[in-house]
């Protein structure tokens, strides 16, 4: 799973917000040093455990049938995770909520457009998602059939599908806020959600890998999108907190300040 995707998106978000004044241009400077470096090692320590956790699978597992059932499941998470964190989420949601806060930062006196972009988005993307991978659990035994028309233990594979099929959730959830936070210009929370997601799959496999069997790496891979959307639910409900706080500060002061 790409991991590189992230340390782009910090240029992207930071791309979108107008230019600021001269005499900041010093703290702006550091502010994406630090921005780039803090995402840069973070991916590497997620990539890193991504390495660690293909080497658990082999050690574990080898070449047998369970690894087959687990690598047909493990199509929907490889599937659902580029295109619900990094590509499509990022692509709407970055620009909209830098235009969001653009709006905020114009209009200090007026309801806050972050807050409302967000309920008028967030519960239309939950029941999409949530019936997305209800569809995907219950179509699994078609799906299996679709991709492994011979896999030997087909059961086990629908099992791992339906599994990893509850990943698609907390996947759609940990794009929308990562991409939010990153328009917002908090960039340490959604560059972590990489290594929570291969240390809730260690956790599993470590756990779980004899008692299981490969079962244990699609738990892994639920529990981690899990751990992925629920790093970022706290940082994303601060900024929302903070954002409305500023914007309580410029209505009691005569003129406003930026």
């Amino acid at each position: 799973m790409t991991t590189d995707q992230p340390v782009a998106e910090v240029a992207a978000a930071t791309a979108a917000v107008p230019a600021p004044r001269t005499a900041a241009e010093p703290a702006r400077r550091g502010f994406l040093a630090k921005a780039f470096g803090v995402t840069a090692l973070l991916s590497a320590a997620g990539s890193g455990l991504g390495l660690l956790r293909d080497l658990l699978l082999a050690r574990y597992f080898g070449a047998n049938q369970g690894t087959d059932a687990f690598l047909v499941a493990w199509t929907v998470p490889e599937t659902a995770a580029p295109l619900l964190i990094e590509d499509a989420m990022a692509f709407l949601m970055v620009p909209a909520f830098s235009l969001a806060l653009v709006l905020r930062e114009e209009r200090p006196h007026g309801p806050d457009p972050v807050r409302q972009l967000t309920r008028s988005t967030l519960p239309w993307l939950l029941l999409a998602l949530c019936t997305l991978s209800g569809a995907v659990a219950l179509g699994a035994p078609q799906l299996v059939e679709l991709l492994a028309p011979g896999l030997a233990d087909p059961r086990l594979a629908v099992t791992c599908t339906r599994i990893t099929a509850l990943t698609i959730l907390p996947f759609g959830v940990a794009g929308y806020l990562a991409s939010a936070l990153r328009a917002l210009h908090s960039f340490t929370a959604p560059a972590v959600i990489y290594v929570m997601y291969n240390l809730g799959i260690l956790a599993l496999l470590l756990s779980g890998h004899r008692l299981l069997g490969v079962r244990s790496a699609a738990i892994g891979v639920a529990v981690g999108s899990a751990l992925m959307a629920g790093v970022l639910v706290l940082p994303f409900a601060r900024r929302l907190r903070s954002g409305g706080r500023r914007r309580g500060l410029r209505r009691g002061r005569p003129g406003g300040w930026c």
